[in-house]
């Protein structure tokens, strides 16, 4: 294993200490003009962490199955390195489980524009897995519902994982640009957890009920309750992550 990761053309990667957050870091060099394709990521072993400046070519409303896209890249990613029999899913609108239990998920920023036609000028997307659990952890009940890489018996490097994420991340790119949201879409739905039953979901300050029925286009997610269909708008979701490490 080298110490700095090998990446795909497009993309640049800097290390950052495991007291910074990648994604608070790659939210400041945006703002200073940083090319799009910096990858931004923790040398840290307990959190693999990082985050990508993306330069979006459409307004956010349309870049938003972003989410979708980096979701399936580490999707694929995580799939190249744990174990063919853990299973990985994913919860709407940021989340990533293995084995049931969630173990981190992606979040998203953008510079904030006037009207909602413009386009932003950056777009930051990034990643929080937990990779080991902390002493605080073992208390009874302390993290109830999440898990670590370590405790479903699995090895998995940060580098490794920056590697092979950007690699597919930038795959999955390309196909969303070529083929359209369809088929990230439905590659999406097919790791989804959850949504075969009534289930309930963060809005802003609120919380919604409902049966799923769909996503849409740009990655919102459609529920129908006491025969009423509402939209769950996914840029307002990820105002804040679902998660924590």
């Amino acid at each position: 294993m080298s110490e700095r990761p090998v990446m795909p053309p497009l993309f640049r990667a800097l290390a950052v200490t495991p007291d910074i957050d990648p994604f608070e870091r790659a939210l400041q060099v945006a703002t200073e003009g940083a090319e799009a394709g910096t990858v931004l990521w923790s040398i840290g072993q307990e959190r693999c962490q990082a985050a990508v400046v993306l330069a979006p070519e459409h307004p956010l409303e349309d870049s938003l199955p972003i989410v979708l896209v980096a979701m399936l890249g580490l999707g694929d990613a995580l799939g190249a390195l744990l174990p063919p029999v853990v299973a990985l899913t994913f919860g709407w609108p940021d989340r990533i489980e293995i084995n049931g239990g969630l173990v981190g998920g992606v979040r998203l920023a953008s510079e904030r524009t006037e009207k909602p036609s413009d386009v932003p000028d950056w777009m930051v997307v990034g990643y929080g897995l937990a990779a080991q659990g902390r002493p605080e952890d073992a208390e009874p009940g302390h993290r109830a519902g999440h898990t670590t890489f370590a405790d479903e018996g699995c090895e998995v490097a940060c580098i490794d994982l920056v590697e092979h994420f950007s690699r597919h991340f930038l795959s999955w790119i390309n196909r969303w640009q070529q083929d359209g949201v369809a088929p990230v879409r439905q590659a999406w739905l097919s790791r989804a957890a959850g949504l075969s039953s009534s289930i309930e979901i963060a809005s802003g300050q609120h919380r919604k009920q409902g049966i799923f029925t769909g996503l849409t286009d740009t990655g919102s997610i459609r529920l129908m309750r006491n025969g009423i269909t509402q939209t769950v708008s996914l840029e307002e979701a990820m105002k804040a992550p679902s998660w924590t490490l």
